[in-house]
Formats: C-alpha cells, sequence, structure tokens
C-alpha cells in the first residue's frame, strides 16, 4: 500500500492516511461565533471520507480580529460546549480535528464586521479598502493573552490540537514580514523579534495546555514588495521548532494580491458580480463596467498547481518537525511523488475537498486519480457572506436565466 495510505503519527496523533483538510473557511457559523449543526456534518463527510486530520476554518481569538460575521469565534468560554457538542460525532469515528486560530489583523470586511483594524504598523490594504493603525504594547500582550485562552479553550472542546494562522497576510503573518512590521521596539526589527508574539504565545500555553499539539501555517514567500522571502521563512521555521512547535503547514501570500494563496484558471469576475455584498446589487451596466475592468486589476498568477512544494522541501532540509504543504494539489500521483521524494511528511487539500469530502477514499481505491475541482475560485467569493459550498453551477444558472 502506498505510504499516502499508511497509519501515521503527527504530534502524537494518529492519522489514517497523511492527507489532511487544510483549514478551509466554512462560513458555518453565528453572529457570536457559535458554530452551527452544518459544520458538524460537513465534518463527518470529511472524516468518512478518508481525511488523516481536519484543520477547522479560522476562528478568531478576538472580536477585533474577526474579519467575517459567518466567521468561527474562540473568544468565550461559553463558546466551548457548543465545539464540544460539534466535535463528538468526529471523535467518535477517530479522524484527528485540529482548530485553527487567528487574528485577521487589518484583513476585515468593513462592510460586514464594524471593528476596528489593528496591525504591527500603520498599514493601508488596497483591497478593502482598510487603513489598519499600529498596535500598543498593552494590545500585543493581549493578543497574546487571548491566542493562549483559546488554545486553552479548544483543548477543554476535545479539539486534538491547535494550529497558529501565520500566514496569507493575518495578524500574526504580519508581524512575521518585514514588509508588514516596521515596529521598532521589541515586537519587529530582526527576525526573533519580529517571531516573538508567536514565542510567547506558545511558551505561556505550554505553561497552560502541556504537551497538547501546536502547529502552525506560515507563508514561505509572498508578492509583498520587502515581505517575506524562502531563507527568512526557513528562519522563521527553525525558531518555531525551537519554541516547542509540533508540525508546520507550508503556504505562500501576503496582502498585496488577494488571490495570492488560492489560485484560479482566471479571475472569478462573474461570481463576484453575482455573489459579493458590494456588486450583486448593481445595475447591469455598472456590472458590464467592472467586469471589464476586475480582470485587469486581478492578477493571475502561475503555476496553477503544485507552487508550494520546493519551498516546503527546502524548509524540511532544516527541521526535525513533520512538514506540511498546501497549494494546488490536485492528483494522487502528485501527493505520491511528494511522500516518496521526503519533499514534504504530509499534503493538505482544500477545495478538491469542497465538492468531494470522499476524495482521500476514492484515491485509496483507485476510483480516480484527479480531483474534478476545476480552481474557478467561486467558493472564494460565496463563501464570504454565505456557508461554504461549489458555486459554480450555481452562477452560470443564474447567468443563464438573466437573474
Amino acid at each position: 500500500m502506498p505510504k499516502v495510505f499508511e497509519e501515521s503519527v503527527l504530534a502524537g496523533l494518529t492519522l489514517s492516511s497523511r492527507i489532511i483538510r487544510s483549514a478551509t473557511h466554512e462560513g458555518m457559523a453565528g453572529e457570536s461565533g457559535r458554530p452551527i449543526p452544518q459544520l458538524s456534518d460537513l465534518y463527518l463527510r470529511l472524516a468518512r471520507g478518508g481525511v488523516g486530520a481536519i484543520i477547522t476554518g479560522y476562528a478568531a481569538v478576538q472580536e477585533n480580529g474577526r474579519t467575517l460575521n459567518n466567521m468561527l469565534m474562540m473568544d468565550k468560554d461559553e463558546l466551548v460546549d457548543d465545539y464540544r457538542k460539534l466535535l463528538k460525532p468526529v471523535n467518535d469515528y477517530g479522524t484527528p480535528v485540529i482548530m485553527q486560530l487567528a487574528h485577521g489583523g487589518g484583513q476585515i470586511d468593513p462592510d460586514l464586521v464594524k471593528v476596528e483594524a489593528v496591525a504591527p504598523s500603520k498599514m493601508k490594504y488596497p483591497l478593502n479598502e482598510v487603513v489598519a493603525r499600529a498596535l500598543s504594547e498593552a494590545e500585543i500582550e493581549e493578543i497574546i493573552k487571548n491566542f493562549v485562552q483559546a488554545i486553552s479553550r479548544a483543548k477543554g472542546a476535545g479539539f486534538d490540537g491547535v494550529q497558529l494562522h501565520a500566514a496569507h497576510g493575518y495578524l500574526l503573518s504580519e508581524f512575521l514580514s518585514p514588509c508588514c512590521n516596521k515596529r521598532t521596539d521589541q515586537w519587529g526589527g530582526n527576525t526573533e523579534n519580529r517571531f516573538r508574539i508567536i514565542n510567547e504565545i506558545i511558551v505561556r500555553a505550554r505553561k497552560e495546555v502541556g504537551s497538547y499539539p501546536i502547529l502552525m501555517k506560515i507563508n514561505a514567500y509572498d508578492a509583498d514588495k520587502n515581505g517575506m522571502t524562502k531563507p527568512e521563512a526557513i528562519s522563521i521555521a527553525k525558531l518555531f521548532e525551537e519554541a516547542g512547535g509540533d508540525a508546520l503547514e507550508v503556504s505562500s501570500g501576503g496582502i498585496a494580491l488577494g488571490f495570492h494563496p488560492v489560485r484560479m484558471t482566471a479571475p472569478p469576475v462573474e461570481a463576484i458580480m453575482n455573489l459579493h455584498h458590494r456588486y450583486r446589487e448593481k445595475s447591469a451596466i455598472s456590472k458590464r463596467v467592472l467586469s471589464a475592468m476586475l480582470p485587469l486589476m486581478i492578477k493571475n498568477l502561475r503555476p496553477l498547481h503544485n507552487y508550494n512544494i520546493e519551498a516546503a522541501a527546502e524548509i524540511k532540509k532544516h527541521l526535525k518537525i513533520p512538514i506540511i504543504v498546501v497549494g494546488g494539489i490536485r492528483d494522487i500521483d502528485t501527493i505520491e511523488k511528494i511522500l516518496e521524494e521526503e519533499k514534504a511528511d504530509y499534503v493538505s487539500l482544500c477545495r478538491p475537498f469542497i465538492i468531494e469530502p470522499n476524495l482521500v477514499n476514492h484515491f485509496k481505491d483507485k476510483k480516480q486519480e484527479t480531483s474534478k475541482c476545476i480552481d474557478c475560485g467561486y467558493c472564494l467569493i460565496g463563501v464570504v457572506d454565505r456557508q461554504l459550498r461549489c458555486y459554480h453551477g450555481k452562477i452560470l444558472r443564474q447567468m443563464e436565466k438573466g437573474e
């Protein structure tokens, strides 16, 4: 049996396969951030479908770290029972569920979330037209405390571990990036100072949760001027391991290009015009004009698939902890090659599982070799204020009807 389907141990957790469901915003939370029953159903489908582990969509550790109204929260003790009930069917099945914890920084949607945008340094975000103010040291200490409390709550709720979201231009990622962190105090400057907030989270959390698994997701590189580079990412990965981190997921993407972490065959213009709250109520004429302009404004990155593998392989050479790689991986041959050539220890997928939660079993049973996901990116737009699903067919039907 190929290595991908062998039982393995990641950070003390037993996985039935080496294919992980990477964190995917599900849009399945109420106004207070409580998970709704559909989320438990989704995780159970993924578990039955053969994934080795599930990493949840990002959950905010405090109110001004929330980017969308339908985002999960882990900022209050009273949420613990909700998550415990959510997890029970999946825990009974035996598939580990890891909660991704995050602070959105300045990447909020100001039309949906009425919170003040904050960042390591004052920053302007052209995509959401937000200007974030710089955090005070007291506020940084508060954020550290809230991450630690969220980790403790996740353990109490029955999650098998947590993942710190330090990628894709969210707050922890911004602290790591020289492009975003211009501070001159102990939280900025050299690599060790920029990593300090994460180091403090891990060190303080260990006093509360012991050897409980703490993973992290980072950018190996991005498209930001003076942003993250692979050598810098290697240094950060080493610091994470030294701090006591258990496993590292390697991704890419910063704040300059909104679709950098998740690449598409073409800009999802139809989805933006029909699904996004800023555009869907505009007149037909306005939509035609904007539809012509958007492809010029959205950079279409290439390669479309397998774009973080070599970066993950380079980072893996310097670490002893397991490396997970994500980024446009779609077929079983590529997955097996990554593992056989030891470019990563685990592979994680996001969009393919939206339409095929049973994909891993299909790979294992040789029913298919490649995901059916067409990389249209419509799901990214639809989930902003709706539940996670594939929206491609829905949009095409609306266009055919002239809606």
